[in-house]
């Protein structure tokens, strides 16, 4: 659902109908996460901090392989775009190759994920041996945007409204979608005819159980053992694309409400959350009670630190005399905390300020019984 002024966020267009379905409204644009122009490149060629503070050049955040639901397999498949072509192809080829495909669909290869998991922190965003496989490098685009699954479809470096963004795209649409995708996908099999004894061999892989499968020999050397993989179409070996268009069929058709019913209680929950955040994300909101959050120092310049809080991706630049009157913020009142910076700093937060230092992490609320959100008064003008 586009806003009035069609700047509402994108989604993929399956999920796109559900949740307009769900919200009855226009998410907003996340504008700091910019993919053709990388907002985690250096502005104007300059690098503040340290290196690692960066993502390389080529491939951007795109270390990363989606995990595709046979149901969107299905729909890459049969996305007859011009403009899709190419990324159709990376899926051709990856069934074509069998490792980690299975009837639930693409899944992560064993060899990516162990050197994605076990990595110090610093390879994302940053290692080419982690690139995803549907990256177009001719354009720096991705292959199956259209059709991308949650993680890809709720991943942003850095938010418009910082950990509130996050809490909404992460920590609960991105929860509320993967649990609607999982959910899909089994229902999808059940739905086909597979043999017993097919399903009896899937139910018991990492694929079916959510879980990291062994790195084997031959998924080191990009290769499938035959018997497994035999083992696990059944009838529908050969036809796997033809399983996973079904599959694309079946779901297509679903209503948002029978999304939910097939995606049970876990899905509802987050469901909820969802729609309280985005109540949050979309509210001028300023918490009662303030205190100074957990924050890593990034940079002192004159007159101002930068700091991260709630993402190391998305670190915000603090005046001086700010920083230094932080230790207001203890828990008291967030009107008389501003009050008293004023009156013995002889500075005057605006709500705005106040507002991101809360939404970046840098201020957190605290917890006060039977409170209610307060506004803060606008501070006057010098005219």
């Amino acid at each position: 659902m586009d806003g009035p002024d069609g700047t509402s966020e994108v989604l993929p267009p399956l999920y796109s109908g559900w949740i307009a379905e769900l919200l009855q409204a226009a998410i907003p644009r996340e504008t700091r996460a910019t993919c053709d122009d990388c907002a985690m490149w250096p502005r104007g060629g300059e690098q503040q901090g340290r290196r690692a503070d960066y993502f390389d050049s080529v491939i951007k955040c795109c270390t990363y392989v989606p995990d595709l639901h046979n149901f969107l397999v299905g729909r890459i498949l049969t996305d007859d775009d011009p403009n899709a072509a190419t990324g159709r192809a990376t899926v051709e080829k990856r069934i074509g190759e069998g490792v980690a495909v299975t009837p639930l669909g693409l899944a992560h290869p064993p060899l990516f994920s162990l050197l994605y998991e076990n990595n110090t922190g610093n390879a994302f965003g940053r290692s080419r041996a982690l690139k995803c496989p549907h990256y177009i490098e001719d354009g720096g685009r991705c292959g199956v945007w259209r059709h991308r699954e949650s993680t890809c479809a709720t991943w942003f470096c850095k938010h418009l409204r910082g950990g509130v963004g996050y809490a909404f795209w992460r920590e609960s649409l991105h929860q509320l979608l993967l649990q609607v995708e999982r959910a899909l996908a089994r229902w999808a099999v059940l739905e086909l005819d597979i043999d017993d004894d097919v399903l009896r061999h899937l139910v018991g892989t990492a694929a079916w159980r959510h879980e990291l499968e062994p790195v084997t020999g031959e998924a080191i050397d990009n290769r499938v053992d035959p018997d497994t993989y035999r083992k696990v179409w059944g009838k529908w070996l050969g036809r796997e694309g033809k399983f996973f268009i079904e599959c694309a069929a079946l779901v297509n058709r679903l209503s948002w409400a029978e999304v939910l019913a097939i995606s049970g209680q876990e899905a509802r929950a987050y469901a909820r959350l969802t729609q309280e955040q985005y109540r949050i994300l979309t509210s001028d909101e300023i918490p009662p009670a303030l205190k100074v959050g957990s924050v890593q120092l990034v940079q002192i310049s004159r007159g101002a630190s930068r700091v991260s809080a709630y993402s190391a991706f998305d670190p915000i630049e603090i005046p001086s005399i700010v920083m230094d009157s932080l230790h207001y913020f203890d828990g008291r009142p967030t009107r008389e905390a501003v009050e008293a910076i004023a009156r013995e700093k002889e500075v005057r937060l605006e709500p705005s300020l106040v507002r991101k230092m809360a939404d970046f992490g840098v201020l957190i609320q605290v917890e006060q019984p039977a409170s209610s959100p307060m506004m803060l008064p606008t501070a006057p003008r010098d005219d």
